[in-house]
């Protein structure tokens, strides 16, 4: 078990700390325009998430980096290609978005390396290394905002309001990036700030129930890796229509829809656990 004796402070340290680091690296980012910076930034919660729990739980497993059966292992890469593959087709049928293809795509990740097999063939095979390097950063982000903060905040205050505080923090913490057009910046910027709030949200749902429900955080870094990977490598690169960020992705709308339906069905799943 867990102790509880030190939730309070160890929750308010870590914000603390995670946001006072990140607004140092994000001013940097902003200033400097290094996109190198950005790798620090998305391991800041997961660097002070590991003192915190060396600090304030040091026999316990707080990060939650446990073992989990293997279905989560399957969920984890199949939930963002059902909220993100669909939404991304139904762009491409209103916009008559053709794509590039997927044997051009194969040819751009693979970095013109020609293979004697189909492109979609290519890019099965291509996925397993994309996504353990996808899990690099990844894993940054989740073994503090999961790993870490959420069980405490759910200790504390309950998996509902536990999930409106990982998320909002989490949704702001993005935002001077976002501001600074170094970070989605194809569409509107009030738009795109209450779209990606939105997403954000409906992203922490997803991945808090892959915490709560496995036990272990490592199914949630499995899960966000897989998202950007799908997201950012495949289906925006697919994508030819200036117009699809509006729809699909972390800031469409149709994506937003499509995810919420799917975080609907896990959250109920969750609230059976509470």
């Amino acid at each position: 078990m867990i102790e509880t004796n030190n939730d309070k402070k160890s929750i308010v340290v870590f914000y603390v700390i995670t946001l006072l680091i990140s607004a140092v690296v994000e001013g940097i980012t902003i200033i400097t325009g290094c996109r190198a910076t950005i790798l620090i930034l998305m391991w800041s919660p997961g660097i002070v998430g590991i003192i915190c729990s060396r600090v304030f739980y040091p026999k316990q497993q707080a990060l939650g980096i446990k073992k989990f059966k293997p279905r989560y292992l399957l969920l984890a890469i199949l939930i963002p290609n059902a909220y993100l593959i669909p939404s991304y087709m139904i762009s491409w049928a209103i916009l008559k978005d053709p794509t590039i293809g997927v044997d051009e795509l194969a040819h751009r990740i693979t970095n013109g390396i020609a293979f004697d097999i189909p492109g979609i063939c290519v890019l099965f095979i291509a996925f397993i290394p994309m996504l353990i390097l996808s899990m690099v950063t990844a894993a940054g982000e989740e073994l503090g905002w999961r790993g870490y903060a959420f069980p405490i905040l759910a200790r504390l205050y309950g998996t509902p309001k536990a999930i409106l505080i990982n998320g909002s923090i989490w949704a702001v913490w993005h935002m001077p990036i976002i501001l600074s057009g170094q970070y989605q910046a194809s569409v509107n910027i009030i738009y795109g700030l209450i779209s990606f709030f939105i997403e954000v949200m409906i992203l922490t749902i997803i991945f808090c129930w892959s915490r709560k429900t496995s036990g272990s955080v490592i199914p949630a870094i499995i899960l966000h890796a897989t998202h950007n990977l799908v997201d950012q490598s495949y289906l925006q690169t697919l994508s030819t229509n200036t117009n699809v960020p509006y729809l699909s992705g972390e800031q469409g709308i149709i994506t937003i829809i499509v995810g919420a339906l799917v975080a609907i069905v896990l959250y109920f799943q969750l609230s059976k656990l509470c």
